[in-house]
């Protein structure tokens, strides 16, 4: 899926209060603390849930006449997938130095921790039970650019769906859809082995349940949960069931 260039405007607010209607921009914008997202009332309290960290870190231009070791929006796209292991001393290094400080002191302080991105955002989950957990997110393309996410991820109801809707809508849905089952997929360590067109995952509300094929033709239950921060992203958090976890959000900026 293709990323666009709109950068993300974060509040200090839990994720799960929206966004307000006066965004706050970079500059000003504060961290909130770490929040566990409220479930909705119809299930079941998350008190007994472990909280996993999860950072939200908007990455902007580079400045004019800079040095250009920065980290760039775009360095956020080679970043994705990456975790503490795979990247080696001097590589973490250099990360760290250039997260704010509140997201590098969390991670040097994590024995795991796990990245995703996409243009212009970086999702940085820490701790071994993010190891647990999946997690994706995409930059949704500006209706004014032409439709570029595969629709061959869809299922067929999936696909009557997107199709109703405005044209406007149709990216922003087909996106919502592909990242719950990439998630989904991470979560069960399936990867992109499972072809996405397998997996259902059109609920209409931002909480559901999905099935992926495992191996051996076992069929595995995981919850999925969107979170809408912005119009400019969509972003999927997935826990197999009946494992007890919930992301633990703060907005990181500069």
């Amino acid at each position: 899926m293709e990323t666009n260039a709109a950068l993300l405007e974060l509040c200090p607010e839990p994720l799960d209060l929206g966004i307000p209607d006066h965004p706050h921009h970079l500059g000003r914008a504060r961290p909130a603390p770490l929040a566990a997202a409220p479930a909705p009332a119809h299930d079941q309290p998350d008190v007994l849930s472990t909280p996993v960290p999860i950072f939200v870190v908007p990455i902007g231009s580079t400045p004019s006449g800079s040095s250009g070791t920065a980290l760039s929006p775009d360095g956020c796209l080679g970043l994705n997938g990456h975790s503490r292991a795979t990247l080696d001393a001097a590589s973490r290094s250099w990360l760290l130095a250039r997260l704010p400080d509140r997201v590098s002191a969390a991670m040097a302080a994590a024995t795991h921790w796990e990245l995703y991105g996409t243009r212009g955002l970086l999702i940085v989950a820490c701790g071994d039970d993010a190891r647990r957990m999946g997690f994706s997110v995409e930059s949704v393309r500006p209706e004014t650019s032409p439709p570029h996410t595969p629709c061959e991820v869809l299922t067929a109801q999936e696909s009557r769906t997107a199709a109703s809707r405005p044209a406007a809508e149709r990216e922003r849905l087909i996106t919502r859809f592909w990242v719950r089952k990439d998630a989904a997929m991470q979560a069960v360590g399936r990867g992109l082995s499972v072809a996405p067109e397998r997996i259902e995952a059109g609920f209409p509300t931002d909480r559901g349940t999905v099935t992926v094929p495992g191996p051996y033709g076992v069929e595995v239950p995981v919850l999925v949960r969107n979170f809408s921060f912005s119009p400019s992203y969509e972003f999927a958090v997935a826990v197999a069931e009946p494992l007890a976890l919930t992301p633990s959000f703060a907005y990181s900026v500069r």
